[in-house]
C-alpha cells in the first residue's frame, strides 16, 4: 500500500512548516510543536520540544523528592482514656 496521506497536514503550512527554530536557531527544521516560550506561543522543532518535556519531568521529580513525606497519623490518647473510664 502506498502512503499517499503521509505529511498532508504540513503541506498546507507555509514553506511546508519548515523554518528557523526560535529556541535553538537551527534553520530548515520542521516547526510543528506549539510551546509557550517567554509568555508567547511559538512553533518549535522536535528536539526543543523534547528538551522542554525532559526539563519538566526532571523538575517534577526534584519537587517530589523535596516535598516532605506525609507524617504518620498520630493516635490521640483521648479516645483511649474515654474507653477506660
Amino acid at each position: 500500500m502506498s502512503k499517499a496521506h503521509r505529511g498532508t497536514g504540513i503541506r498546507k503550512e507555509p514553506n511546508h512548516a519548515r523554518g528557523k527554530c526560535p529556541v535553538c536557531n537551527r534553520e530548515g527544521v520542521k516547526l510543528l510543536y506549539e510551546q509557550e516560550v517567554d509568555g508567547t506561543k511559538v512553533k518549535i522543532c522536535k528536539v526543543c520540544k523534547a528538551q522542554f518535556k525532559n526539563k519538566a519531568r526532571v523538575a517534577a521529580k526534584q519537587a517530589k523528592k523535596a516535598a516532605p513525606a506525609p507524617a504518620p497519623a498520630e493516635e490521640s490518647s483521648a479516645p483511649a482514656e474515654e474507653a477506660q473510664a
